[in-house]
Protein backbone atom coordinates (compact mmCIF):
# COMPACT_ATOMS: atom_id res chain seq x y z
CA UNK A 1 0.00 0.00 0.00
CA UNK A 2 2.94 2.81 0.58
CA UNK A 3 4.44 1.82 -2.88
CA UNK A 4 0.95 2.61 -4.00
CA UNK A 5 0.20 5.60 -1.64
CA UNK A 6 4.04 7.11 -3.20
CA UNK A 7 2.99 6.28 -6.95
CA UNK A 8 -0.52 8.15 -6.20
CA UNK A 9 1.83 11.21 -4.86
CA UNK A 10 4.40 11.02 -7.88
CA UNK A 11 1.61 11.41 -10.40
CA UNK A 12 -0.75 13.67 -9.16
CA UNK A 13 2.33 15.95 -8.67
CA UNK A 14 3.38 16.04 -12.18
CA UNK A 15 0.20 15.20 -14.01
CA UNK A 16 -2.30 17.48 -11.91
CA UNK A 17 0.30 20.43 -11.11
CA UNK A 18 -1.54 22.93 -14.20
CA UNK A 19 -0.15 26.41 -12.77
CA UNK A 20 -1.04 28.37 -15.36
CA UNK A 21 1.30 30.98 -17.41
CA UNK A 22 -0.34 34.72 -17.40
CA UNK A 23 -0.47 37.08 -20.26
CA UNK A 24 1.46 39.91 -19.33
CA UNK A 25 -0.36 42.45 -21.50
CA UNK A 26 -4.06 41.63 -20.77
CA UNK A 27 -3.29 39.07 -17.69
CA UNK A 28 -4.61 36.18 -20.23
CA UNK A 29 -4.90 32.76 -18.18
CA UNK A 30 -3.37 30.12 -20.82
CA UNK A 31 -3.71 26.97 -19.59
CA UNK A 32 -0.57 24.35 -19.35
CA UNK A 33 -3.07 21.38 -20.14
CA UNK A 34 -5.36 20.74 -22.62
CA UNK A 35 -7.58 17.32 -23.48
CA UNK A 36 -7.71 16.37 -26.95
CA UNK A 37 -10.21 13.54 -28.59
CA UNK A 38 -8.16 10.85 -29.86
CA UNK A 39 -11.40 7.95 -30.55
CA UNK A 40 -15.47 9.46 -30.22
CA UNK A 41 -18.13 9.17 -31.44
CA UNK A 42 -18.11 7.23 -34.65
CA UNK A 43 -14.51 6.46 -34.48
CA UNK A 44 -14.39 4.95 -30.69
CA UNK A 45 -14.06 1.08 -30.63
CA UNK A 46 -14.50 -1.52 -28.26
CA UNK A 47 -11.13 -2.52 -27.92
CA UNK A 48 -7.52 -1.06 -28.57
CA UNK A 49 -3.97 -2.47 -28.50
CA UNK A 50 -1.26 0.19 -26.39
CA UNK A 51 2.41 -0.67 -26.16
CA UNK A 52 5.00 1.05 -24.08
CA UNK A 53 8.88 0.62 -23.98
CA UNK A 54 8.85 1.13 -20.02
CA UNK A 55 5.64 -0.35 -19.12
CA UNK A 56 2.62 1.15 -17.50
CA UNK A 57 0.94 2.60 -15.01
CA UNK A 58 -2.98 2.31 -14.47
CA UNK A 59 -5.52 3.75 -12.60
CA UNK A 60 -8.91 5.70 -12.02
CA UNK A 61 -9.25 9.14 -12.25
CA UNK A 62 -11.28 10.57 -8.77
CA UNK A 63 -12.55 13.92 -8.38
CA UNK A 64 -10.45 15.29 -11.24
CA UNK A 65 -7.21 13.36 -9.76
CA UNK A 66 -5.76 10.41 -10.80
CA UNK A 67 -5.47 7.58 -8.54
CA UNK A 68 -2.60 4.76 -9.52
CA UNK A 69 -4.55 1.29 -9.35
CA UNK A 70 -1.82 -1.22 -10.71
CA UNK A 71 1.64 -1.23 -12.14
CA UNK A 72 2.36 -3.20 -15.44
CA UNK A 73 6.00 -4.14 -16.41
CA UNK A 74 4.32 -5.81 -19.83
CA UNK A 75 5.55 -3.57 -22.81
CA UNK A 76 1.45 -4.45 -24.82
CA UNK A 77 -1.65 -4.74 -23.21
CA UNK A 78 -5.58 -5.53 -24.60
CA UNK A 79 -8.30 -2.96 -23.54
CA UNK A 80 -11.62 -3.63 -24.21
CA UNK A 81 -15.23 -2.86 -22.95
CA UNK A 82 -17.55 -5.20 -21.07
CA UNK A 83 -20.18 -5.19 -18.54
CA UNK A 84 -20.50 -6.25 -14.71
CA UNK A 85 -23.24 -8.44 -15.41
CA UNK A 86 -20.92 -10.93 -17.45
CA UNK A 87 -19.40 -11.87 -13.97
CA UNK A 88 -19.82 -12.68 -10.44
CA UNK A 89 -17.56 -11.90 -7.76
CA UNK A 90 -15.90 -14.98 -6.26
CA UNK A 91 -13.83 -13.23 -3.38
CA UNK A 92 -13.81 -10.12 -2.14
CA UNK A 93 -12.24 -7.84 0.19
CA UNK A 94 -8.19 -9.13 -0.81
CA UNK A 95 -5.60 -6.31 0.35
CA UNK A 96 -3.59 -6.48 -2.75
CA UNK A 97 -3.06 -7.43 -6.31
CA UNK A 98 -0.12 -10.31 -5.69
CA UNK A 99 -2.68 -12.04 -3.10
CA UNK A 100 -5.39 -11.62 -5.45
CA UNK A 101 -3.72 -12.99 -8.69
CA UNK A 102 -2.44 -16.29 -6.25
CA UNK A 103 -6.17 -16.54 -5.70
CA UNK A 104 -7.35 -16.85 -8.66
CA UNK A 105 -4.43 -18.76 -10.02
CA UNK A 106 -5.40 -21.67 -8.22
CA UNK A 107 -9.12 -21.30 -9.87
CA UNK A 108 -7.25 -20.55 -13.66
CA UNK A 109 -5.45 -24.26 -12.73
CA UNK A 110 -8.82 -25.60 -12.18
CA UNK A 111 -10.24 -24.77 -15.91
CA UNK A 112 -12.05 -21.24 -14.45
CA UNK A 113 -12.27 -18.33 -15.94
CA UNK A 114 -10.58 -15.25 -13.07
CA UNK A 115 -10.04 -11.58 -13.73
CA UNK A 116 -8.59 -9.14 -10.93
CA UNK A 117 -11.06 -6.51 -10.29
CA UNK A 118 -10.28 -3.40 -8.32
CA UNK A 119 -13.06 -0.78 -6.89
CA UNK A 120 -11.17 0.84 -3.66
CA UNK A 121 -9.98 -3.02 -2.71
CA UNK A 122 -8.86 -6.24 -5.13
CA UNK A 123 -11.83 -9.00 -5.40
CA UNK A 124 -11.66 -11.78 -7.85
CA UNK A 125 -14.44 -12.45 -10.42
CA UNK A 126 -15.72 -15.25 -12.42
CA UNK A 127 -17.13 -15.22 -15.97
CA UNK A 128 -20.52 -16.31 -15.11
CA UNK A 129 -20.96 -17.34 -19.45
CA UNK A 130 -23.87 -14.79 -19.52
CA UNK A 131 -22.20 -12.87 -23.32
CA UNK A 132 -24.74 -10.69 -22.63
CA UNK A 133 -23.62 -8.45 -25.50
CA UNK A 134 -26.73 -6.04 -24.97
CA UNK A 135 -25.67 -4.64 -21.65
CA UNK A 136 -24.05 -1.35 -21.97
CA UNK A 137 -20.25 -1.52 -20.94
CA UNK A 138 -19.18 -0.30 -17.43
CA UNK A 139 -16.06 -1.76 -17.26
CA UNK A 140 -12.25 -1.77 -18.80
CA UNK A 141 -10.70 -5.15 -18.71
CA UNK A 142 -6.81 -4.65 -19.34
CA UNK A 143 -4.66 -7.80 -20.20
CA UNK A 144 -1.12 -8.05 -20.46
CA UNK A 145 1.32 -10.31 -21.90
CA UNK A 146 2.47 -11.31 -18.22
CA UNK A 147 1.58 -14.23 -16.07
CA UNK A 148 -1.29 -12.18 -14.38
CA UNK A 149 -4.89 -12.38 -14.83
CA UNK A 150 -6.30 -9.66 -16.82
CA UNK A 151 -7.43 -6.37 -14.63
CA UNK A 152 -10.97 -5.06 -14.69
CA UNK A 153 -11.56 -1.05 -13.23
CA UNK A 154 -15.20 0.22 -13.23
CA UNK A 155 -15.31 3.53 -15.69
CA UNK A 156 -17.96 5.89 -15.90
CA UNK A 157 -17.52 9.51 -17.29
CA UNK A 158 -16.71 11.31 -13.75
CA UNK A 159 -14.22 9.02 -13.02
CA UNK A 160 -12.16 7.84 -16.07
CA UNK A 161 -9.90 4.95 -16.32
CA UNK A 162 -5.99 6.54 -17.34
CA UNK A 163 -2.80 4.67 -18.81
CA UNK A 164 0.83 6.40 -18.87
CA UNK A 165 4.32 5.25 -19.04
CA UNK A 166 5.80 4.02 -16.07
CA UNK A 167 7.86 6.37 -15.28
CA UNK A 168 5.56 9.43 -16.52
CA UNK A 169 7.21 10.40 -19.10
CA UNK A 170 7.64 8.13 -21.91
CA UNK A 171 5.27 8.23 -24.21
CA UNK A 172 3.11 5.37 -25.09
CA UNK A 173 1.39 3.85 -27.60
CA UNK A 174 -2.32 2.99 -29.05
CA UNK A 175 -3.17 1.57 -32.10
CA UNK A 176 0.63 2.35 -33.76
CA UNK A 177 0.45 5.61 -32.92
CA UNK A 178 3.13 7.28 -29.68
CA UNK A 179 1.40 10.06 -27.48
CA UNK A 180 2.85 11.99 -25.06
CA UNK A 181 0.93 12.79 -21.47
CA UNK A 182 -1.88 10.30 -20.42
CA UNK A 183 -4.71 8.62 -21.97
CA UNK A 184 -8.25 8.62 -20.70
CA UNK A 185 -10.42 6.57 -21.21
CA UNK A 186 -14.36 5.99 -20.99
CA UNK A 187 -17.27 4.02 -22.32
CA UNK A 188 -20.02 5.17 -24.20
CA UNK A 189 -22.69 1.91 -24.67
CA UNK A 190 -19.88 -0.60 -25.68
CA UNK A 191 -17.53 1.59 -27.20
CA UNK A 192 -14.63 3.00 -25.67
CA UNK A 193 -13.62 6.68 -25.78
CA UNK A 194 -10.07 7.69 -25.19
CA UNK A 195 -8.62 11.11 -25.19
CA UNK A 196 -4.90 12.63 -24.68
CA UNK A 197 -4.43 14.69 -21.67
CA UNK A 198 -1.03 16.79 -22.18
CA UNK A 199 0.64 19.90 -21.85
CA UNK A 200 -0.55 22.86 -23.96
CA UNK A 201 3.10 22.88 -25.98
CA UNK A 202 3.61 18.80 -26.06
CA UNK A 203 0.13 19.16 -27.75
CA UNK A 204 1.22 21.81 -30.21
CA UNK A 205 4.51 19.71 -30.61
CA UNK A 206 2.10 17.39 -32.43
CA UNK A 207 0.41 19.95 -34.40
CA UNK A 208 2.39 22.26 -36.20
CA UNK A 209 4.00 19.13 -38.39
CA UNK A 210 0.53 18.04 -38.98
CA UNK A 211 -0.72 21.30 -40.04
CA UNK A 212 2.76 22.99 -41.98
CA UNK A 213 5.23 21.07 -43.47
CA UNK A 214 8.52 20.71 -41.27
CA UNK A 215 11.01 21.53 -43.82
CA UNK A 216 9.45 25.78 -44.00
CA UNK A 217 11.12 28.53 -42.62
CA UNK A 218 11.46 28.49 -38.80
CA UNK A 219 9.77 32.00 -39.36
CA UNK A 220 6.71 30.15 -40.98
CA UNK A 221 6.37 27.82 -38.14
CA UNK A 222 6.70 30.44 -35.85
CA UNK A 223 3.86 32.17 -37.22
CA UNK A 224 1.53 28.75 -37.63
CA UNK A 225 2.83 27.70 -33.79
CA UNK A 226 1.12 30.77 -32.20
CA UNK A 227 -1.96 31.15 -34.78
CA UNK A 228 -2.32 27.06 -33.30
CA UNK A 229 -1.79 28.19 -29.76
CA UNK A 230 -4.08 30.86 -30.24
CA UNK A 231 -6.97 28.32 -31.90
CA UNK A 232 -6.33 26.13 -29.13
CA UNK A 233 -6.50 28.65 -26.19
CA UNK A 234 -9.64 29.80 -27.69
CA UNK A 235 -11.64 26.82 -28.03
CA UNK A 236 -11.06 25.35 -24.72
CA UNK A 237 -14.22 23.12 -23.84
CA UNK A 238 -15.28 23.45 -27.25
CA UNK A 239 -16.14 19.39 -27.25
CA UNK A 240 -17.20 19.36 -23.67
CA UNK A 241 -20.03 17.13 -24.08
CA UNK A 242 -17.89 14.62 -24.83
CA UNK A 243 -15.11 15.66 -22.16
CA UNK A 244 -12.63 16.88 -23.76
CA UNK A 245 -11.27 20.87 -25.18
CA UNK A 246 -10.59 19.95 -29.09
CA UNK A 247 -9.99 16.81 -31.06
CA UNK A 248 -7.36 15.51 -33.42
CA UNK A 249 -8.53 16.02 -36.47
CA UNK A 250 -9.22 18.86 -39.14
CA UNK A 251 -12.49 19.83 -37.72
CA UNK A 252 -10.58 21.56 -35.25
CA UNK A 253 -6.29 21.36 -36.27
CA UNK A 254 -4.98 17.90 -36.96
CA UNK A 255 -2.57 16.09 -34.14
CA UNK A 256 -0.64 13.40 -34.79
CA UNK A 257 1.10 13.06 -31.21
CA UNK A 258 4.93 12.20 -30.67
CA UNK A 259 5.09 10.00 -33.30
CA UNK A 260 4.88 13.24 -35.92
CA UNK A 261 7.28 15.40 -34.45
CA UNK A 262 10.51 17.24 -35.34
CA UNK A 263 13.22 19.21 -33.49
CA UNK A 264 12.43 22.37 -35.94
CA UNK A 265 9.07 22.40 -35.18
CA UNK A 266 9.55 21.56 -31.41
CA UNK A 267 12.20 24.26 -31.52
CA UNK A 268 9.31 26.67 -32.93
CA UNK A 269 6.83 25.86 -29.86
CA UNK A 270 10.04 26.40 -27.86
CA UNK A 271 11.21 29.62 -28.77
CA UNK A 272 7.22 30.66 -28.78
CA UNK A 273 6.14 29.30 -25.47
CA UNK A 274 3.01 31.61 -24.21
CA UNK A 275 2.35 33.39 -26.65
CA UNK A 276 -0.89 33.90 -28.40
CA UNK A 277 -2.97 36.19 -30.53
CA UNK A 278 -5.21 39.06 -28.96
CA UNK A 279 -7.68 41.54 -29.83
CA UNK A 280 -9.68 43.82 -27.51
CA UNK A 281 -7.73 41.36 -25.17
CA UNK A 282 -9.38 38.27 -25.69
CA UNK A 283 -7.81 35.26 -27.49
CA UNK A 284 -8.80 35.92 -31.38
CA UNK A 285 -10.79 32.64 -33.45
CA UNK A 286 -6.98 32.29 -35.33
CA UNK A 287 -7.87 30.70 -38.64
CA UNK A 288 -5.75 29.99 -41.19
CA UNK A 289 -5.69 27.70 -44.20
CA UNK A 290 -3.06 26.44 -47.36
CA UNK A 291 -2.85 29.18 -49.52
CA UNK A 292 -5.10 32.46 -50.36
CA UNK A 293 -4.70 32.49 -54.03
CA UNK A 294 -3.42 36.42 -53.68
CA UNK A 295 -6.21 37.55 -50.98
CA UNK A 296 -7.46 36.42 -48.02
CA UNK A 297 -10.97 36.34 -47.26
CA UNK A 298 -13.44 38.33 -44.46
CA UNK A 299 -14.80 36.04 -42.16
CA UNK A 300 -18.21 37.07 -42.25
CA UNK A 301 -18.56 35.67 -46.03
CA UNK A 302 -17.36 32.33 -45.02
CA UNK A 303 -18.55 31.62 -41.13
CA UNK A 304 -21.54 34.38 -41.12
CA UNK A 305 -19.43 36.03 -38.29
CA UNK A 306 -17.81 39.57 -38.70
CA UNK A 307 -14.99 39.54 -37.00
CA UNK A 308 -12.06 42.93 -37.13
CA UNK A 309 -8.93 40.96 -37.62
CA UNK A 310 -10.45 38.69 -40.16
CA UNK A 311 -10.75 40.67 -42.85
CA UNK A 312 -9.63 40.46 -46.50
CA UNK A 313 -5.75 41.31 -47.10
CA UNK A 314 -3.62 41.23 -50.07
CA UNK A 315 -0.77 38.87 -49.93
CA UNK A 316 2.52 40.59 -49.63
CA UNK A 317 5.07 38.09 -51.70
CA UNK A 318 3.53 35.99 -54.13
CA UNK A 319 3.14 32.02 -52.65
CA UNK A 320 4.58 30.26 -55.49
CA UNK A 321 2.09 27.33 -54.34
CA UNK A 322 0.89 24.18 -55.70
CA UNK A 323 -2.32 25.86 -55.31
CA UNK A 324 -1.76 29.49 -57.04
CA UNK A 325 -4.06 28.37 -60.16
CA UNK A 326 -5.50 25.45 -61.23
CA UNK A 327 -8.39 23.93 -63.20
CA UNK A 328 -11.23 21.93 -63.31
CA UNK A 329 -12.99 20.47 -66.44
CA UNK A 330 -17.24 21.34 -66.85
CA UNK A 331 -17.13 17.58 -67.62
CA UNK A 332 -15.35 17.15 -64.30
CA UNK A 333 -17.59 19.12 -62.21
CA UNK A 334 -20.92 17.48 -63.68
CA UNK A 335 -19.23 14.38 -61.76
CA UNK A 336 -17.96 15.75 -58.65
CA UNK A 337 -21.92 17.37 -58.19
CA UNK A 338 -23.74 14.76 -59.40
CA UNK A 339 -21.69 12.35 -57.44
CA UNK A 340 -22.10 14.29 -54.29
CA UNK A 341 -25.18 15.93 -53.90
CA UNK A 342 -28.58 14.63 -53.00
CA UNK A 343 -30.00 14.98 -56.10
CA UNK A 344 -28.90 15.06 -59.96
CA UNK A 345 -29.17 18.26 -62.17
CA UNK A 346 -28.19 15.89 -65.37
CA UNK A 347 -24.67 17.29 -67.40
CA UNK A 348 -23.96 20.76 -66.50
CA UNK A 349 -24.13 23.07 -69.78
CA UNK A 350 -23.63 26.27 -67.78
CA UNK A 351 -22.00 27.97 -64.57
CA UNK A 352 -22.67 30.99 -63.39
CA UNK A 353 -20.99 33.20 -60.36
CA UNK A 354 -24.32 34.61 -59.37
CA UNK A 355 -22.86 36.35 -56.21
CA UNK A 356 -19.30 37.41 -55.30
CA UNK A 357 -17.58 38.03 -51.68
CA UNK A 358 -16.26 41.79 -50.85
CA UNK A 359 -12.66 39.40 -51.66
CA UNK A 360 -14.19 38.05 -55.06
CA UNK A 361 -14.58 34.59 -54.45
CA UNK A 362 -17.98 32.75 -55.47
CA UNK A 363 -20.29 33.34 -53.00
CA UNK A 364 -23.90 31.77 -55.20
CA UNK A 365 -23.08 29.68 -57.84
CA UNK A 366 -25.58 28.66 -60.25
CA UNK A 367 -25.26 25.23 -62.45
CA UNK A 368 -27.64 24.90 -65.08
CA UNK A 369 -27.87 20.84 -66.05
CA UNK A 370 -29.64 19.09 -68.70
CA UNK A 371 -32.23 18.16 -66.06
CA UNK A 372 -32.75 21.10 -64.16
CA UNK A 373 -30.58 23.84 -62.04
CA UNK A 374 -29.51 24.44 -58.48
CA UNK A 375 -28.10 27.53 -56.88
CA UNK A 376 -25.08 26.29 -54.66
CA UNK A 377 -23.97 28.47 -51.27
CA UNK A 378 -20.58 28.91 -50.35
CA UNK A 379 -19.86 26.07 -48.00
CA UNK A 380 -21.25 23.85 -50.61
CA UNK A 381 -19.36 24.99 -53.68
CA UNK A 382 -16.37 23.59 -51.88
CA UNK A 383 -18.22 20.71 -50.38
CA UNK A 384 -20.57 19.36 -53.41
CA UNK A 385 -18.02 20.47 -56.13
CA UNK A 386 -14.79 19.41 -54.08
CA UNK A 387 -12.93 21.91 -55.23
CA UNK A 388 -9.99 23.74 -53.87
CA UNK A 389 -11.29 27.37 -52.56
CA UNK A 390 -13.86 29.61 -54.13
CA UNK A 391 -11.82 31.95 -55.77
CA UNK A 392 -13.04 31.27 -59.38
CA UNK A 393 -12.50 32.42 -62.90
CA UNK A 394 -15.03 30.83 -65.35
CA UNK A 395 -14.31 31.03 -68.93
CA UNK A 396 -14.90 29.19 -72.23
CA UNK A 397 -11.14 29.27 -72.96
CA UNK A 398 -8.06 30.10 -71.27
CA UNK A 399 -7.68 33.54 -72.79
CA UNK A 400 -11.46 34.29 -72.63
CA UNK A 401 -11.88 37.19 -69.54
CA UNK A 402 -15.27 36.28 -67.30
CA UNK A 403 -17.86 39.58 -67.82
CA UNK A 404 -18.41 39.07 -64.49
CA UNK A 405 -15.13 40.15 -63.47
CA UNK A 406 -15.26 43.33 -65.53
CA UNK A 407 -17.66 45.29 -63.60
CA UNK A 408 -19.14 46.98 -65.95
CA UNK A 409 -21.84 49.38 -65.76
CA UNK A 410 -23.49 52.60 -67.21
CA UNK A 411 -23.96 56.22 -64.94
CA UNK A 412 -27.55 56.78 -65.96
CA UNK A 413 -28.77 60.91 -66.10
CA UNK A 414 -29.85 60.91 -62.53
CA UNK A 415 -26.34 59.65 -61.60
CA UNK A 416 -27.17 56.60 -60.29
CA UNK A 417 -24.82 53.08 -61.55
CA UNK A 418 -26.74 49.97 -62.99
CA UNK A 419 -25.37 46.74 -64.27
CA UNK A 420 -25.65 45.84 -68.06
CA UNK A 421 -25.23 42.41 -69.68
CA UNK A 422 -22.96 41.84 -72.08
CA UNK A 423 -25.48 39.73 -74.47
CA UNK A 424 -28.58 40.89 -75.86
CA UNK A 425 -27.61 44.75 -76.13
CA UNK A 426 -27.10 47.16 -79.13
CA UNK A 427 -23.67 48.54 -79.80
CA UNK A 428 -23.65 51.61 -82.25
CA UNK A 429 -20.08 51.16 -83.78
CA UNK A 430 -18.41 52.32 -86.80
CA UNK A 431 -20.64 49.34 -89.03
CA UNK A 432 -23.68 51.19 -87.50
CA UNK A 433 -26.08 49.55 -84.93
CA UNK A 434 -24.75 45.70 -83.89
CA UNK A 435 -27.06 43.12 -81.73
CA UNK A 436 -24.84 40.91 -79.47
CA UNK A 437 -25.80 37.58 -79.37
CA UNK A 438 -22.47 35.99 -78.52
CA UNK A 439 -18.79 36.72 -77.16
CA UNK A 440 -17.46 40.66 -77.46
CA UNK A 441 -14.18 41.69 -78.39
CA UNK A 442 -12.20 44.49 -76.90
CA UNK A 443 -9.30 46.18 -77.80
CA UNK A 444 -7.69 47.07 -73.76
CA UNK A 445 -4.93 49.53 -72.79
CA UNK A 446 -2.45 47.22 -73.68
CA UNK A 447 -3.96 47.34 -77.01
CA UNK A 448 -4.01 43.30 -76.24
CA UNK A 449 -7.30 41.92 -78.16
CA UNK A 450 -9.36 40.06 -75.60
CA UNK A 451 -12.24 38.08 -75.75
CA UNK A 452 -15.23 38.60 -73.09
CA UNK A 453 -17.47 35.78 -72.76
CA UNK A 454 -20.82 36.79 -71.14
CA UNK A 455 -22.17 35.15 -68.21
CA UNK A 456 -25.62 35.44 -69.50
CA UNK A 457 -24.75 33.55 -72.89
CA UNK A 458 -24.94 29.95 -73.54
CA UNK A 459 -21.63 29.04 -73.71
CA UNK A 460 -20.02 26.68 -75.62
CA UNK A 461 -19.55 23.14 -73.90
CA UNK A 462 -16.83 21.54 -75.25
CA UNK A 463 -14.69 20.27 -72.84
CA UNK A 464 -11.69 20.79 -74.19
CA UNK A 465 -12.24 25.01 -73.82
CA UNK A 466 -14.93 25.68 -71.01
CA UNK A 467 -12.38 25.42 -68.12
CA UNK A 468 -12.94 26.98 -64.78
CA UNK A 469 -10.16 28.43 -63.31
CA UNK A 470 -9.12 28.88 -59.32
CA UNK A 471 -6.55 30.23 -57.25
CA UNK A 472 -5.59 29.35 -53.58
CA UNK A 473 -6.91 26.24 -50.96
CA UNK A 474 -8.59 26.51 -48.40
CA UNK A 475 -11.50 28.42 -47.06
CA UNK A 476 -9.17 32.10 -47.06
CA UNK A 477 -9.64 33.14 -43.95
CA UNK A 478 -6.92 34.27 -41.45
CA UNK A 479 -3.30 33.41 -42.58
CA UNK A 480 -2.06 32.17 -45.65
CA UNK A 481 0.34 29.51 -45.03
CA UNK A 482 1.86 29.00 -48.24
CA UNK A 483 1.74 33.00 -48.28
CA UNK A 484 3.77 33.24 -44.52
CA UNK A 485 6.18 30.76 -46.09
CA UNK A 486 6.79 33.31 -49.20
CA UNK A 487 6.97 35.99 -46.34
CA UNK A 488 9.23 34.17 -44.30
CA UNK A 489 11.40 33.48 -47.19
CA UNK A 490 12.22 36.98 -47.65
CA UNK A 491 12.90 38.22 -44.61
CA UNK A 492 9.84 39.01 -42.74
CA UNK A 493 9.68 37.65 -39.06
CA UNK A 494 7.20 35.72 -37.63
CA UNK A 495 5.19 38.59 -35.99
CA UNK A 496 4.99 40.81 -38.76
CA UNK A 497 3.78 37.75 -40.62
CA UNK A 498 0.91 37.66 -38.07
CA UNK A 499 0.47 41.28 -37.90
CA UNK A 500 -0.18 41.07 -41.39
CA UNK A 501 -2.79 38.08 -41.59
CA UNK A 502 -4.28 38.92 -38.71
CA UNK A 503 -5.35 42.73 -38.58
CA UNK A 504 -4.98 44.88 -35.46
CA UNK A 505 -4.27 42.20 -32.76
CA UNK A 506 -1.55 41.59 -30.26
CA UNK A 507 1.28 39.11 -29.35
CA UNK A 508 0.98 38.41 -25.67
CA UNK A 509 3.22 38.17 -23.73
Amino acid sequence: MKRWFVLFIAFTFIFSVNTPTQGSEANITIPNKIKVGLYYGSSSRNSYELSSDVGFVVGRIQNKNPFTVVSFSDKLLDVCSTSSSNFTPEKSGISDRETAAEYATKLINRGTKCYLFFDNNWSVWVDNNSNNSNAASDLIMIKGDSKYPAVILPVSAESPVFFAGSDLKTPISIEGRRYRGMLEMTTSGNLIQVVNELGLDEYLYGVVPCEMPSNWDIEALKAQTVAARTYAVANLGKWQNYGFDVSAGSSDQVYGGFSEETAKTNQAVDQTSGQILLYDGKPITAFYHADSGGRTEACKDVFGIDLPYLQPVDDIVPSQSPYETWQISLDELSKRYNTYASSSIGDIKEIIIAETTLAGRAKKLLLKGTKGETLLSSDDIRNLLQLKSNYLDIAQDQTAVPAANLGLAVLSGDGSKKNIRLSGINILSQQGINHTKGDCAVISAEGIAKKITSSYNTPNTSDDIYVISGHGCGHGVGMSQWGAKAMAENGYSYTEILYHYYTGVEITP
